[in-house]
């Protein structure tokens, strides 16, 4: 009788979780970012490209000064639709995180573990205006898992996002991305990660155990 009930009690979790729709891929928020600060050009009568809205540790009016930590420029949900030097500062607060002469590398930290899946980055495409291009390319690494993706540069110098889809196995609770500068500066404005929710088989398994508890008080009544 029991192992009946626990044949039935499988099958029945097995179509529940064959029925379950497949999961959506979320946006997951860091709780901090660490990275080189932005490069400024005051001296030579142009602007800061500093990530003057940083809340951890680090002078985020120094260049290339090492910020840990914080969130910043590249979490705040403002995504730079103009071109560098049309919105850009001399006090270093617009909506640009820009590097010059060095490929910087980015480690977002997050909570818990995740599944990413995906990483867009708002970035500026100014044709080589000031010696800014759009990014060369991006590496992404989490843990042993490292993926490169080479960007195109479409016809014109609006800014526009670049989308880098993760093959599987890029699972932990940080993820690095270097950029890869094509001219002398790169500037970035946002930054998005997303992530697959991991599979519920506990809460499956959980209603599998009380399906079964279920129709052994029945089979026993």
């Amino acid at each position: 009788m029991r192992s009946s009930l626990a044949c039935h009690a499988a099958a029945l979790a097995l179509a529940a979780q064959l029925a379950l729709p497949a999961a959506a891929q979320t946006v997951v928020t860091p709780t901090a970012y660490d990275m080189p600060n932005g490069y400024g050009q005051a001296n030579l009568g142009s602007f800061n490209y500093w990530d003057k809205a940083y809340t951890g540790s680090g002078d985020t009016s120094l260049d290339f000064a090492p910020l840990s930590g914080g969130l910043g420029d590249l979490t705040d949900g403002v995504i730079a639709t103009g071109r560098w030097d049309a919105v850009e500062n001399l006090e270093g607060t617009g909506p640009y995180v820009g590097w010059a002469g060095i490929d910087p590398v980015i480690t977002f930290h997050f909570a818990q573990s995740h599944s990413f899946s995906q990483v867009t980055i708002w970035h500026d495409d100014a044709n080589g205006h000031g010696n800014v291009a759009t990014p060369m390319a991006f590496t992404v690494t989490v843990g042993a898992q490292s993926q490169r993706f080479d960007i195109t540069d479409p016809a014109g110098d609006a800014p526009f996002a670049s989308t880098l889809v993760l093959g599987p196995g890029f699972t932990g609770s940080s993820l690095q991305l270097q950029v890869h500068r094509f001219d002398t500066a790169t500037m970035l404005s946002e930054v998005q990660i997303s992530a697959v929710p991991e599979p519920a088989s506990a809460a499956l398994l959980a209603a599998g155990a009380g399906l079964l508890l279920a129709l052994r008080r029945r089979g026993a009544a």
